[in-house]
């Protein structure tokens, strides 16, 4: 499902880049072009922001499945690492591409989030001029943006991808439950393929019907003199937003994200009582819960066969 977005990303992005002009004074009526007088403009740009918004959220439950599995020990350990970078690259793909309308939207979005780095000790106010190429969001932030959205970030994405899924099939494939891996093999065509491409139909399908009945946001042209109430990070770090309601904005936009991130990366080299692998949980409960998304997903199977 992911590769599936990735491919939807890089195609419409492809597209998007006929019409868009990466300049604070053209880039909003360059959108508006796109939307009003392109031949399906409107739909191109709601199926890159759709399917953007859902790339993190499979991504996020990608992650999810691994960890509940154990996925992530012996020789899987680095590649849980690399999973973790390529949702970094994924959050700052999408962090990027959140300014390119040039609407009130994303202008304030971008300064909302940058402007918590400056409670960083020492290196904040540093850190915040590095990334918007200046000391406030201008042309050099929209292009800075503009270069990483397009450039580096696919780059990356693409070689760390195919590196993790390199070290995927060296490892022996997707985890599986040991007695689900004796004498239980069948052949990859058709059994495999004809899966994956259903879901991919089924994904495709559901990302079309989004962006036909959804539009992106886009509001009016970015305004440095007026900023909307509440101005808001973009949803992906609305969690830390809301965080310095509660905590010292030390806490809450550096010293928590940062335990966060470290924890995660090092999470396989903790020492563990066990080890077992393909297991969702190991309580009661979660075998329960187990056996309930296995008879949902047998439903599914039938229904999509019949």
């Amino acid at each position: 499902m992911v590769v599936v977005l990735i491919c939807i990303q890089f195609i419409t992005g492809l597209l998007l880049r006929f019409t868009y002009e990466p300049f604070p004074g053209r880039a909003y009526d360059s959108i508006l072009h796109l939307q009003n007088n392109i031949v399906f403009g409107q739909l191109i740009r709601n199926l890159h922001h759709w399917s953007a918004v859902f790339l993190i959220i499979i991504v996020l439950l990608h992650l999810l499945r691994v960890f509940f599995t154990g996925a992530f020990h012996g020789k899987r350990q680095f590649n849980w690492v690399l999973g973790v970078l390529l949702f970094i690259i994924i959050i700052f793909s999408n962090f990027t591409g959140y300014l390119l309308p040039w609407d009130q939207l994303s202008y304030w979005a971008i300064n909302v989030s940058t402007s918590m780095l400056e409670y960083t000790p020492f290196i904040g106010t540093f850190l915040m001029e590095i990334i918007l190429a200046g000391k406030e969001v201008g042309n050099s932030t929209l292009l800075v943006f503009y270069n990483l959205h397009t450039g580096i970030f696919p780059i990356l994405l693409i070689l760390i991808m195919a590196f993790h899924f390199w070290r995927v099939r060296k490892a022996g494939g997707v985890v599986v439950p040991k007695s689900e891996t004796e004498d239980n093999y069948v052949s990859t065509i058709p059994n495999l393929v004809a899966k994956e491409f259903v879901v991919a139909l089924i994904l495709i399908a559901f990302i079309f019907t989004l962006s036909i009945l959804f539009n992106a946001p886009l509001l009016e042209k970015a305004n440095p003199n007026f900023s909307p109430n509440p101005a808001k990070a973009p949803w992906y770090f609305m969690g830390v937003q809301e965080l310095m309601i509660h905590f010292h904005p030390l806490f809450s936009a550096i010293i928590i994200p940062v335990i966060i991130f470290l924890t995660t990366i090092f999470l396989p080299y903790f020492n563990y009582d066990t080890e077992e692998n393909g297991i969702w949980f190991y309580s009661n409960k979660g075998k329960k819960l187990e056996l309930m998304q296995q008879l949902c997903l047998r439903c599914l199977q039938s229904f999509l066969y019949c």
